[in-house]
């Protein structure tokens, strides 16, 4: 199977599951793939989307059962979360916006919110719009980054194999770090 029906079939789906680790890499390879015409822009704002807003309420809702736990055993921790709590619940709905787009922080952040005083079903609806608005800038930034490209080097299409694997590992080495961080 040639890799663009690789990406035909299979596209959406991959933005969604390699989006649960790493969102940027993988809605910028699905610009790439609509700049192409393999994919449609809005089927891939929606998985990135549905992608993000998935593992936001995973770390919010871990952060609700299981923070003080964590906290009480990790005092440095404790002493890192405590200093940025106070920005968190004097501004909520700001934290959540930003946190789309804070790489690095998009796992404490969310657990953060879960261990304040913020609802679950608040945080569901404000995180599903800042999922939403998170993806459609990173997607068309996207595709208007593979415009330029194309303008500078040309065709992209012979090279589709190295660029794919290229973004996949970069997303896979990105995800893995993370989560050996997040272990450490």
């Amino acid at each position: 199977m040639h890799p663009h029906e690789l990406l035909e079939h299979y596209g959406y789906y991959a933005v969604f599951l390699i989006g649960l680790f790493e969102g940027e890499t993988i809605l910028m390879l699905g610009a790439y793939a609509v700049h192409q015409g393999y994919l449609s822009m809005l089927p891939l704002i929606g998985c990135g989307a549905l992608s993000a807003f998935c593992a936001d309420q995973f770390y919010f809702h871990l952060g609700r059962r299981k923070g003080a736990e964590l906290l009480a055993k990790r005092p440095k921790l404790a002493a890192h979360i405590e200093r940025v709590g106070g920005f968190i619940a004097r501004h909520p709905v700001a934290t959540i916006f930003i946190t789309r787009f804070a790489w690095g922080f998009r796992v404490v952040m969310p657990a953060t919110l879960g261990m304040g005083t913020l609802s679950a079903a608040t945080y569901a609806a404000l995180d599903a719009v800042a999922a939403v608005a998170w993806a459609a800038i990173v997607a068309l930034f996207g595709v208007e980054v593979t415009g330029v490209v194309h303008g500078l080097v040309g065709r992209l299409r012979p090279h589709e194999h190295l660029i794919v694997f290229g973004a996949v590992a970069i997303a896979l080495t990105l995800a893995l770090l993370r989560q050996w961080r997040v272990r450490r």
